[in-house]
């Protein structure tokens, strides 16, 4: 088997390939190309992931064997030969494993996988278009080799119907007992039996995808007695352009066929309307003999009327998406200011459209957040593997188990939250799990256990990391916080249990006593607490020596519109999201209370630290203690504070507005808002507030 280096360069790549006779510009295609090919190959990863526990579970090989199979077909018409060559090869050792030739192995598995990355490398190739691809040689010549001795012994099936016409038409079908039962109950109950013949246009690039949703049209309004090739081979491409349908049904022959040529690329429909002396009476085999097959011309209906299965998604690019939300944002800011204008005006008619506008207002804006909404699953997908390859470097045998990954989140954070994921799992693998010949020692399971789970807390999404390890050591993480002068020793004898164990959210810390490619630099947990607090999260850690530790993330829904409590301050307005909010209060000040310099009140038997708004943003206080005072009762994790303010000014919803990077950072604000006034409010972050 040659293939050269199989890499070809940008400038190699075809742009224009011949389809149907038709010139077609393959950059139009690239973009839909590249996400179906990821989502094919997160198919393999997965089920070769199952496979390796379940390696007699032939459903897994065929699902494997669909998903190479297609993302040949795909990378072939797109002209991607690396792609091509490369799924082939894996094709012929799944085939394998199908027919029973080959047996999964570690080694068979550890091949398979670095096929898979291989693939991975070439489709990110494909997406940024340099200019040398990784050469996929070495991972065919291991794909080759696996395949050898067993082609020796039996060689590569040849798998008929690719090119030439189709025979089925003069195939007749053999009937077993029950199914002449079956179809005598038909006719006792005056359906109407059907022999079809379906013929997909030669220049169908999807024709298994077409035969896909012949069956299901017809199943909505009769019975598939007999299909032949068989439903699984129509699934994995394995017959010519046609196929034939035994179908019961109450609807008329005209009826039938017009549903089929509502589908797109049928080419033609044949029909013979089946009756039971013609049935029983032919062959002892009780074989459908046919004579009367007619062809039923397409009849072309308006386009208003043509409607696909394909119809019901579109693809579009993310960035038209932006611009719809930003443009809904700055129509929730005028619709703000255009209600209030209307609550102030006598004019009833005014008030009327402001109030509609309003109604019409917060259903588009709820129509258009779904639209951000994205399940989880496509960060989670990408983790069994990470975890699987990790322990396996380490030696360490650890299970990843996920729950939850349905829970949908913005868009915008699910692009963000990977990274801090990738840590998570990274240090629980590394520094959490401990080596089977510990875990023994320990009475545990020689295999970890790692949860990753996400669900809805309120408006908050609980990302958590779950681990049976070694657990956290306080002593331990003292010792290097004190080492590496990340605290005092003063501050040390203060902290204890939580306290202690968010040092490892420090810049430069780390337990490790050496560097490696997995951890020890001291950068990894300091990133992860960025980016929560960016994306005005939490992070809460709890941890019990020997048995494991939990860290919790909870991110807002949403980045985009929010609810908040609007407040003054230092004859400034603040917006604080009211999934921060506990509550309101007025505070007098015979119920404040100094201890050890901190003003405290006392709530429900619950000492709550109060911090003057004003001072914690700008230093000064000019409060007046001895009135009345305005206090938020904000939470953040387990912390509570009060908020102490000039004024409450009720709830709005607001849009977020992102800060310039000129500005930098500045501690306890999330960003900017425009109220209906037309004034800026800035967004608080509680969590950053001291």
């Amino acid at each position: 088997m040659s293939c050269g280096s199989c890499c070809l360069s940008k400038r190699q790549w075809p742009e224009i390939q011949l389809i149907g006779g038709a010139a077609v510009d393959i950059n139009e295609y690239r973009d839909i190309f590249l996400a179906e090919s990821r989502e094919y190959l997160q198919n393999l990863n997965d089920s070769l992931l199952r496979l390796e526990k379940e390696p007699e579970n032939l459903e897994l090989i065929q699902q494997m064997f669909r998903s190479a199979h297609s993302l040949k077909g795909m990378s072939a018409t797109m002209g991607y030969d690396c792609v091509m060559k490369l799924t082939h090869e894996m094709e012929n050792l799944l085939q394998l494993l199908r027919d029973g030739s080959l047996c999964l192995s570690k080694e068979l598995a550890d091949v398979l996988f670095s096929s898979l990355d291989a693939l991975e490398a070439q489709l990110a190739s494909v997406e940024n278009g340099e200019k040398d691809a990784v050469s996929v040689l070495p991972v065919l010549e291991k794909l080759s080799a696996a395949c050898s001795s067993a082609q020796a012994a039996k060689g590569l099936p040849h798998f008929a119907g690719n090119n030439g016409e189709s025979r089925l038409a003069s195939e007749p079908f053999a009937l077993e007992e029950f199914e002449k039962v079956i179809i005598r109950e038909a006719f006792a109950l005056g359906d109407n039996v059907y022999w079809l013949e379906v013929n997909i246009s030669k220049d169908s690039l999807l024709k298994s995808v077409r035969a896909y949703m012949v069956i299901k049209a017809l199943e909505e309004h009769g019975t598939l007695l007999k299909v032949k090739p068989s439903i699984s081979e129509l699934e994995e491409d394995k017959f010519d352009h046609a196929f034939h349908v035994l179908y019961q049904t109450a609807v008329s022959e005209k009826e039938v066929v017009s549903k089929i040529y509502d589908i797109l690329e049928i080419e033609r429909v044949r029909v013979e309307k089946i009756n039971e002396s013609q049935l029983f009476t032919a062959g002892a085999g009780g074989d459908i003999v046919t004579g009367s097959f007619r062809t039923i011309p397409q009849v072309e209906t308006p386009s208003s009327t043509r409607v696909s299965l394909l119809d019901k998604t579109v693809r579009v690019d993310t960035s038209k998406l932006d611009t719809l939300i930003n443009l809904v944002g700055e129509l929730v800011i005028n619709r703000t200011r255009l209600v209030e204008l209307g609550r102030q005006s006598s004019d009833l008619g005014i008030a009327e459209a402001a109030e509609q506008l309003d109604r019409i207002t917060s259903d588009l804006q709820s129509a258009v957040m779904k639209l951000r909404m994205v399940p989880i699953k496509q960060v989670f997908d990408r983790f069994p593997r990470m975890v699987r390859d990790l322990g396996k470097d380490m030696g360490k045998n650890v299970r990843l188990e996920i729950v939850g990954d349905t829970t949908e989140l913005d868009r915008s954070i699910v692009n963000q939250i990977g990274e801090p994921l990738v840590h998570l799992l990274r240090n629980a693998v590394d520094h959490g799990i401990e080596t089977e010949e510990e875990r023994k020692k320990a009475g545990k399971s020689p295999e970890g256990h790692i949860r990753l789970e996400a669900r809805h807390e309120g408006s908050y999404v609980a990302i958590e990391v779950k681990d049976d390890g070694r657990g956290l050591n306080e002593e331990l993480i003292i010792e290097k916080a004190l080492r590496q002068k990340i605290i005092t020793r003063e501050e040390a004898e203060k902290k204890k249990g939580a306290a202690v164990y968010s040092l490892i959210f420090e810049n430069g810390f780390s337990t490790a006593e050496e560097v490696t490619d997995i951890s020890g630099r001291g950068v990894g947990m300091d990133a992860v607490k960025k980016i929560v607090e960016k994306l005005n999260g939490l992070i809460d850690i709890q941890s019990t020596p020997g048995k494991g530790t939990n860290i919790t993330i909870r991110l807002p829904l949403t980045l985009a519109i929010i609810k908040a409590l609007l407040v003054t301050a230092g004859g400034e307005t603040y917006a604080i999201p009211v999934e921060n909010v506990s509550e309101n209060l007025y505070i007098h000040a015979d119920d404040i209370h100094d201890i050890y310099r901190q003003k405290v009140i006392s709530l429900r038997n619950e000492v709550i630290p109060l911090v003057p708004l004003e001072k914690s943003l700008f230093g000064r206080d000019n409060l007046q203690w001895d009135c009345e005072v305005p206090a938020v009762i904000v939470t953040a994790g387990e912390k509570k504070a009060g908020l102490l303010v000039d004024q409450l000014l009720g709830q709005q919803e607001i849009v977020i507005k992102a800060l310039s990077s000129m500005l930098g950072k500045i501690k306890g604000i999330a960003g900017a808002t425009i109220l209906g006034n037309g004034r800026v409010a800035l967004i608080l972050n509680v969590a950053t507030l001291t």
